[in-house]
């Protein structure tokens, strides 16, 4: 099983949720990890996927599930003050609602494995018939100081979507409807790696368009998209305000390994364009 590593350099100051005090009234957000009194890593990988039994209507369709699982190894990333610390506790919650604990840690490292459906719907309220494309499962850690205090680490929340089989890992090749090949006659092959949530990073995301369409050959647009039952979204670095090679839809072929993005740049004044990435 791949493992990935999501504690990122730049993220080294965490943010937490606070619980509640006896009286009700619910702490301010903290922003460092001298409040959670070590800040944590998260490696693993989850999945759950399956067949809908009614593709033209996936918001009510069920679903024949045939994978289930999450991997995680929870380890300590940096330390401030582990006095602090009474235990960790496994967290989830069903598409934002109510929160459950799954198990309690007295420290760190630990590893979760859930290998059966049940264990994700377990305490949640509903079944495996309840369940449709597109559900999400949030796991996250929370620490609970020995002063009755608790914090939850947002940052590293490990989300688990119900969705079809997708597999987008490899290398492509790629042109774009605006430029072809490029407008010096080739764009390098991109990799298509996954998150452990499930989604999927590519090295360059609007085709090519920034670094081997215009001028910018130092500037790479990658960007992160989610495949749900061959639909894709998504976004890429240099989109929000510039507006550069944004991801507006796009399919996934599983069997002909065949990525198709539709983008749209308002920088360049290209407008919409189509990137086809495929597998090699």
């Amino acid at each position: 099983m791949k493992k990935i590593n999501i504690l990122l350099a730049s993220l080294f100051i965490a943010s937490f949720t606070t619980s509640c005090d006896k009286d009700g009234e619910e702490h301010p957000i903290f922003e460092n990890r001298v409040i959670a009194g070590v800040e944590i890593s998260i490696e693993g990988e989850g999945a759950i996927q399956g067949v809908p039994l009614n593709p033209e209507d996936l918001a009510n369709s069920p679903v024949d599930f045939t994978v289930s699982t999450l991997e995680m190894h929870v380890d300590k990333a940096s330390v401030e003050d582990e006095s602090l610390i009474s235990n960790f506790e496994l967290v989830k919650q069903f598409n934002g609602g109510e929160e459950t604990s799954v198990a309690t840690y007295e420290s760190l490292p630990f590893d979760v494995s859930l290998t059966e459906l049940s264990q994700f719907t377990e305490g949640t309220g509903i079944s495996a018939d309840d369940l449709k494309i597109g559900d999400i499962f949030k796991f996250a850690v929370k620490v609970h100081h020995a002063n009755g205090k608790s914090y939850i680490y947002n940052n590293h929340a490990f989300n688990v979507q119900v969705n079809c089989f997708a597999d987008l890992s490899g290398t492509y090749t790629v042109t774009n409807s605006y430029c072809g090949a490029g407008s010096t006659g080739t764009i390098p092959s991109v990799k298509i790696t996954k998150t452990p949530d499930g989604n999927w990073n590519l090295e360059t995301a609007d085709g090519g368009l920034l670094q081997y369409c215009t001028q910018n050959t130092t500037l790479t647009n990658a960007g992160t998209i989610s495949v749900v039952c061959g639909e894709v979204s998504g976004t890429t670095d240099f989109c929000g305000s510039n507006g550069i090679g944004c991801i507006v839809g796009g399919s996934w072929d599983q069997e002909t390994g065949v990525l198709t993005l539709e983008l749209d740049d308002t920088f360049f004044g290209i407008g919409g364009y189509t990137a086809t990435y495929t597998r090699q």
